[in-house]
């Protein structure tokens, strides 16, 4: 009741500054709140120890948002984390605790992860300031906070069929999901493809601390850090962005620009396409994305780190010693070509899903935590890891016959990778190496029909990690109660 109260009073104070008291009462009258209340507990005796072995997490999000009043509206969302005291993290490494479901060091936190207004004009929506930005490469699956963004957004509807988004971003804060994005599917060397900056997290005294998930940022501090020397990296005005997606029938297809100044330009674009093929509904889809620098980024510091990082001395988890590079660029520039396709079939109760993804060049520098590849599954983003070839297959099934409200997912996916090794003695490269991953992922889902956004998710993912030479076994209980 206080976070509600403190939100309502945010709105409050937002708004009186452009209309008077007797405004207000109307505005927040018609106001909605919302949000949700989710648990997070890691099943130890299903999970292999080595690898986020334990935690328990209970977190939430409040929102309200204001009513309309000539267009105008005000919200504001709060986020909260918070470990359950179930787990013994006295007892357990902190590489063995998940902190994918905790804040910066693994501790609790609550941010202010929305604040914002926006102003409806015919079928045009404008909103600036903090917001959830849902678009192909900054929207990231979730576990407690998403990725968040503050900028300008136009929402624009004026065209039959089609929606046009123009926005400018200037800073954003990480989510909750952030350092597992870091650490577990980039495997750390692979971080910035999966959804974190280049130096979001550094290892002190064996704790692997991770910032960014509490504060928001601007958008150069955010993807490409500090130097050594507490020097920023790239100084930058931040992410404009231009969407059109269009919607016909059973065809739809989107294009996206990200132009991110003085780092580089993003081009995804995707299409798909449903029919009716017997007594299956088939959906055929396609993607496509091109990916440069932009400006002097190359010969900065920006580039400067991506050089770095491309060479750098890697051990593998039993500290081996295996030493290679990650091919993120060896001159500091940004050129990524990468594509797919995806079938899927419905018939009955069963679904069945076949994807292809293949990145013909360097690394999709994917910092802001989208994820729109065919081939990704739980744990593994791999396909926009450089001169990679990435297959996923998957079904669905529906027991409502059963249980109502009941499915099961099955998904298994590959990811082959060509890796450039280094020649430590005489700092040289040396041969390329193949890394194969192998991921297997069990989901059962149950929505509650009684109560509405009552859902319960039990999964398992089996994963071998060819980075870090070792095998994952991860089992989790998810229960969430939306509202």
């Amino acid at each position: 009741m206080m976070k509600k109260t403190a939100i309502l009073a945010l709105s409050t104070v937002l708004a009186s500054q452009l209309m008077g008291a007797e405004d207000l009462s109307e505005m927040l009258k018609e106001g909605k709140a919302g949000g949700f209340v989710r648990l997070h507990h890691i099943v130890e005796g299903l999970t292999q120890p080595g690898i986020a072995y334990t935690g328990t997490v209970v977190a939430g999000k409040l929102k309200y948002q204001t009513g309309a009043l000539h267009g105008l509206r005000f919200g504001a969302a709060l986020y909260t984390v918070h470990d359950t005291s179930l787990t013994s993290r006295e007892k357990i490494a902190t590489n063995e605790l998940a902190g994918g479901i905790l804040g910066n060091d693994f501790g609790n936190y609550s941010t202010l992860g929305e604040a914002y207004a926006s102003y409806h004009l015919s079928n045009t929506d404008i909103t600036y300031g903090r917001q959830e930005f849902k678009t192909p490469m900054t929207e990231s699956p979730v576990t407690f906070v998403p990725n968040l963004f503050e900028g300008t957004v136009a929402t624009i509807k004026e065209l039959p069929n089609t929606t046009i988004t123009a926005a400018h971003i200037t800073k954003m804060q990480y989510g909750t999901r952030s350092l597992t994005e870091r650490n577990l599917i980039g495997d750390e060397i692979y971080g910035i493809t999966a959804g974190t900056g280049i130096t979001a997290g550094t290892t002190e005294g064996g704790l692997h601390r991770y910032w960014g998930k509490e504060q928001f940022q601007d958008m150069g501090l955010a993807m490409f850090g500090r130097t050594a020397g507490r020097a920023q990296r790239v100084d930058s005005a931040g992410v404009t962005s231009l969407g059109i997606d269009y919607k016909s029938g059973d065809f739809k297809a989107r294009v996206w620009d990200y132009y991110a100044h003085e780092m580089y330009n993003t081009v995804y674009a995707d299409t798909e396409y449903k029919m009716n093929v017997g007594a299956a509904k088939v959906t055929l889809a396609a993607q496509a994305l091109k990916q440069d620098d932009v400006g002097d980024f190359q010969n900065g510091l920006g580039g400067a780190a991506l050089r770095a990082d491309s060479n750098a001395t890697r051990l593998n988890i039993y500290g081996t010693g295996r030493i290679y590079t990650t091919k993120i660029s060896a001159d500091g520039s940004i050129d990524a070509l990468f594509w797919g396709a995806k079938a899927k079939a419905e018939i009955g109760d069963l679904t069945l899903e076949a994807a292809f993804n293949r990145n013909e060049d360097g690394h999709v520098i994917n910092t802001w935590g989208g994820d729109p590849g065919f081939t990704s599954t739980i744990f593994s983003r791999n396909e926009f890891r450089a001169d990679t070839t990435a297959y996923k297959l998957g079904l669905e099934y529906n027991l409502e016959s059963f249980v109502p409200g009941l499915k099961f997912i099955y998904n298994h996916a590959g990811y082959d990778s060509d890796v450039q090794t280094w020649n430590a003695g005489a700092n040289t490269t040396a041969g390329v190496r193949r890394e194969l991953t192998r991921v297997h992922d069990y989901v059962l889902h149950y929505a509650v029909p009684s109560v509405k956004g009552l859902w319960f998710r039990l999964f398992h993912v089996d994963r071998y990690s060819a980075t870090k030479e070792y095998q994952q076994g991860h089992t989790r209980l998810v229960a969430n109660l939306s509202f």
